[in-house]
């Protein structure tokens, strides 16, 4: 069992709409059936399950999506931050069109860890965001860093940027942004079907590449990170514990709850989500789950994680074959479970 009472950390899609329509996308903005639009939970719903988790003693919950900011009520959500008495909160936005009035609402809601996406300079950022913003973006994360405790900009690492990726490194030191984590984008969503997957050969690349820069640059000054779980075999995880690692380092700590109210764990193996929050509290399915995460747990070694997680030969196959997914990779709503 994995012998936490609680998920240490839950992410929560607050939505699956987007302004934008990216080309890497996870959750196919844009794409999703208005059959399982209308089954999301509506804000009374993420209100009492941002409750429940903080009553459970959850350490970090993920505000994610699609993009957050233009959910309807997403302003009424707000409302519950300052209620929570244990739980901090994090929200990862694109910072496109949020406006100065609503940065500051999301500041004086007692939000105060930001992740902001972005993932080039000006044309690289417009090739892979279909939009030129690039300006609008890093003048509101400017705004943004300067005002909240924990502010990082998160890169999604694809064939289309990584050319760029480390002119976007320097480009944000310059301008006073002192935290990137690189994410390499994967086989779900757009992400593989526009075949943006790196091969392996690429990938160590930014590796080493991200080795040398940490090498020269002292963390203290911009601190550069590589964020990829069962990259070389046998390797341990990195030492920090951010949103995004922790579930990887940690394994069975943390969940994932859908727009829809599917919970699974965030890096579980399994196709099967753990519960819906429409038919049970959080405490019920995380008590339920814990012999199915000790079963499957068992199943998957380290190696077999890696296997699944960096399925290298789909980026270079080059054929239209489909890719095998595991929801260690997706969510079980794209790879056609029916939604309660």
């Amino acid at each position: 069992m994995s012998g936490y009472s609680a998920p240490v950390r839950a992410s929560v899609d607050v939505t699956y709409a987007c302004d934008l329509r990216c080309i890497h996308c996870r959750t196919n903005t844009g794409e999703i059936p208005a059959h399982i639009r209308r089954k999301m939970l509506n804000i009374e719903q993420l209100q009492q399950v941002l409750l429940e988790l903080d009553r459970m003693g959850t350490f970090e919950i993920t505000l994610t999506g699609g993009e957050p900011t233009i959910r309807k009520g997403f302003w009424r959500l707000l409302d519950v931050v300052p209620k929570l008495e244990y739980a901090k909160v994090t929200l990862i936005t694109n910072a496109a069109n949020v406006t100065r009035e609503q940065m500051d609402r999301i500041i004086d809601s007692g939000i105060d860890s930001i992740r902001v996406s972005v993932d080039g300079t000006r044309e690289t950022f417009e090739a892979v965001r279909l939009l030129d913003m690039f300006d609008q973006v890093m003048e509101n994360s400017a705004y943004l860093r300067e005002r909240v405790r924990s502010f990082k900009v998160l890169t999604t690492v694809m064939k289309t940027n990584q050319h760029n990726v480390f002119e976007l490194a320097h480009h944000l030191r310059r301008n006073g942004f002192r935290r990137q984590d690189l994410i390499l984008v994967r086989a779900h969503g757009r992400g593989g079907r526009n075949r943006l997957l790196l091969t392996e050969a690429e990938t160590m690349d930014v590796h080493r590449k991200v080795t040398e820069f940490r090498r020269e640059v002292p963390a203290s000054d911009f601190d550069l990170n590589l964020n990829a779980p069962y990259l070389i075999p046998g390797e341990e995880m990195p030492g920090y514990q951010d949103v995004v690692m922790f579930p990887y380092m940690v394994k069975d700590s943390s969940v994932a709850i859908s727009a829809t109210g599917d919970v699974t764990m965030s890096r579980l193996y399994s196709a099967h989500p753990l519960g819906s929050t429409k038919e049970a509290s959080l405490a019920q399915i995380w008590a339920d789950g814990q012999q199915q995460l000790v079963s499957e747990q068992q199943e998957f070694t380290d190696d077999k994680l890696r296997e699944i997680f960096w399925d290298f030969a789909a980026a270079e196959r080059g054929t239209s074959e489909p890719i095998m997914l595991t929801s260690l990779l997706d969510r079980q709503i794209f790879e056609g479970y029916e939604v309660k």
